[in-house]
């Protein structure tokens, strides 16, 4: 009894002893630093909290001794957490962002290509000129996002979008445009984005904002019959969207966006754009 007894001791000491795991020293963007632990390149392991609760899953991809440079698949970590052996040792915890064993969607660096409807107004108001104009049009980006921590993503688009309306001249004494007034142009356009990760998970819902150039390459017009006046322009962009996982390497990004035109003395003008995609983690 006593041998088993000594023999139960001495297995749990090696198994459960804190000290015989890894520690988290570095986080920098989606990838830790693990010291303490001699591991190999492909291994995963679950990051442990406090608490002692699965946070995070990350993959080995540089190990060199007791050091070894992970990347996180899911979750989020933070220094001085720990790590154990991904070798059958349960779920994690939904404070992870999700259940186990399923990608969080959009984690890391990535790329991608979205389709966008665009909902399109433009007012006017000048001398024999009045008209609130409505349309819509389509377009396409692709992009690429840097993941600057786990919560916070930069991401540079750019593609073609095509700005549609019309409307009616309602002024008592119409110039130019004296029944239907019309805005087409066809756009370059070229964005930049900060966003926030407000939820981590399979399924990550994201806040941001930023900023756009739109470049006209054709534009026509009854509105502005002088080409000139059409010219590049900015856009202030106000998003919010999903990333929607679907393995470690893909997801369908999602995102629902408003911009808004400087305004002058006689223009105002906005979109609203729904877009939806595929993307590739790297």
């Amino acid at each position: 009894m006593k041998q088993n007894s000594f023999l139960f001791a001495f297995i749990s000491l090696f198994i459960f002893n804190p000290a015989m795991a890894a520690k988290v020293s570095v986080v920098k963007g989606n990838k830790i630093m693990m010291q303490g632990e001699s591991t190999s390149v492909g291994d995963e392991h679950y990051v442990l909290n406090e608490q002692g609760k699965k946070v995070a899953i990350v993959r080995v991809i540089q190990a060199k001794g007791d050091r070894a440079v992970a990347q996180i698949l899911k979750g989020s970590a933070k220094q001085g957490y720990t790590t154990q052996p991904k070798s059958g040792g349960g779920s994690m915890s939904t404070s992870a962002g999700g259940s186990g064993g399923h990608f969080s969607g959009g984690s890391g660096n990535s790329f991608g290509l979205m389709g966008g409807y665009l909902m399109n107004t433009m007012n006017v108001q000048a001398t024999g000129l009045t008209s609130g104009m409505s349309g819509s049009g389509f377009g396409v980006l692709g992009y690429y996002d840097y993941a600057l921590s786990s919560s916070f993503v930069g991401r540079v688009a750019a593609g073609y979008e095509i700005f549609g309306a019309k409307g009616a001249n309602t002024a008592s004494s119409p110039v130019n445009c004296t029944t239907n007034c019309d805005v087409n142009i066809n756009y370059l356009s070229l964005y930049a984005y900060g966003r926030w990760n407000a939820i981590q998970g399979p399924y990550k819902l994201w806040l941001g904002g930023g900023i756009g150039y739109l470049y006209p390459m054709s534009t026509s017009s009854t509105v502005f019959p002088n080409s000139g006046q059409l010219q590049a322009n900015q856009v202030y962009v106000a998003a919010v969207g999903m990333d929607i996982g679907l393995s470690n390497k893909n997801y369908i990004p999602v995102s629902l966006e408003y911009g808004l035109f400087p305004s002058s003395s006689t223009v105002t003008a906005n979109i609203i754009f729904l877009r939806a995609g595929y993307a590739w983690n790297l």
